[in-house]
């Protein structure tokens, strides 16, 4: 059976992440990222036997990647008979704000007082947001909530603490759908950008607590 951490760790929702290797991995990649981005909306039913087909494969990959999206929250299974995709509640999403903020701020306070600082980091950051300045261009609100979720996602991985990284990559994907629902709903993204920008250059700055600042603003939209 596929456990959390081997199917997750290729979760990224990004365009370049690793391809899928085994069958639950693409069973997995495959609803995780529908789920995430929409097209499986909160509440709609899926069974074994329907994602199977579609993506021809037997029903056994199927039940091991809908075992792990039930461990992250993505779907509720009820056995022999299918499963329901979970629908986000507004104190579920900001709890999951409040531990989103947590971990970015920590990781930043630690890149701010350590000697190894990743200097290329700060440019992956700005080619996210150029990324995000593109969707924005085009009107493509999944590439602009890819962009922003990984702008996230990045800083976090440069705590260089593993825990930290496995427990981020747990939630990662209740926490991209919680970014898309949130660009959806936005009525003018580009603050976001401009917000993205002003951290960029905070972390480039080691300015962790104004960074934790401005990172729980544009969070929570205060």
């Amino acid at each position: 059976m596929a456990t959390n951490q081997q199917v997750s760790r290729f979760w990224s929702w990004r365009p370049d992440a690793a391809p899928a290797r085994t069958a639950v991995e693409r069973v997995y990649l495959d609803v995780s990222s529908d789920i995430v981005g929409g097209t499986l909306a909160g509440g709609t039913w899926v069974t074994e036997g329907e994602v199977a087909e579609r993506l021809d494969v037997s029903r056994t990959p199927v039940r091991e990647a809908f075992l792990v999206l039930e461990a992250q929250g993505l779907l509720r299974l009820y056995p022999k008979k299918g499963a329901i995709v979970t629908t986000p509640d507004a104190a579920g999403n900001q709890h999951l704000r409040q531990v989103r903020i947590m971990l970015e701020s920590r990781a930043v306070e630690m890149q701010a007082g350590s000697a190894g600082r990743e200097p290329g980091l700060v440019g992956e950051l700005l080619a996210l947001i150029g990324a995000q300045r593109d969707a924005l261009s085009s009107g493509d609100d999944l590439a602009f909530a890819r962009a922003d979720h990984q702008f996230h996602a990045r800083v976090v991985a440069a705590s260089g603490n593993p825990i930290i990284d496995d427990f981020y990559a747990q939630l990662g994907p209740r926490l991209a759908r919680l970014t898309c629902l949130t660009v959806q709903k936005a009525g003018e993204l580009q603050r976001f950008v401009d917000e993205h920008t002003r951290l960029a250059e905070l972390f480039r700055t080691a300015d962790h607590r104004a960074y934790e600042q401005l990172l729980r603003a544009h969070v929570t939209g205060n």
